[in-house]
């Protein structure tokens, strides 16, 4: 059976939807792929897929995106045991708290009971051709633990 993979990303500058996009350009051979905008996104929904993948940019001060807040919020009460999971994002490292949504949303997923498949992966600024090899690896990593069945 070929397992269906949610893409949820927040983007503000399109650099977070080309990562999405990415992403489900390299799963689409292998994995139904569904791709939304954060805030379209029912955290309810999520464990009906075999894999999530939460792409997001850190607003201002270390912040969640205002786009994700509601998603987030909902997250805490949503039982994501046996869900699947990476998350990945564009930041900044001139900014003191590079990426710190990408690690709240990892660390919310966590809580839930998700199991995460790869290390959160930060991107400075725009993705050059090193981060699409990691975001490639990243996908394969969530394909291999499906495939796997873990």
């Amino acid at each position: 059976m070929t397992p269906t993979i949610q893409i949820i990303f927040a983007s503000l500058s399109g650099r977070n939807q080309a990562i999405a996009m990415h992403l489900q350009a390299h799963l689409a051979a292998y994995a139904q792929t569904v791709v939304t905008e954060i805030s379209q996104a029912d955290a309810f929904s999520v464990p009906q897929a075999d894999a999530v993948i939460l792409v997001s940019y850190t607003y201002h001060d270390g912040e969640l995106p205002d786009e994700a807040l509601d998603f987030y919020d909902d997250l805490a009460a949503v039982d994501l045991q046996g869900t699947h999971f990476a998350v990945c994002g564009s930041s900044s490292t001139q900014h003191a708290h590079y990426g710190r949504a990408v690690d709240r949303l990892a660390q919310r997923l966590t809580a839930q009971h998700g199991v995460a498949v790869a290390p959160v992966l930060k991107i400075d600024g725009d993705p050059n051709e090193a981060d699409r090899q990691r975001l490639d690896a990243l996908a394969t990593q969530v394909l291999t633990t499906l495939d796997l069945g873990n």
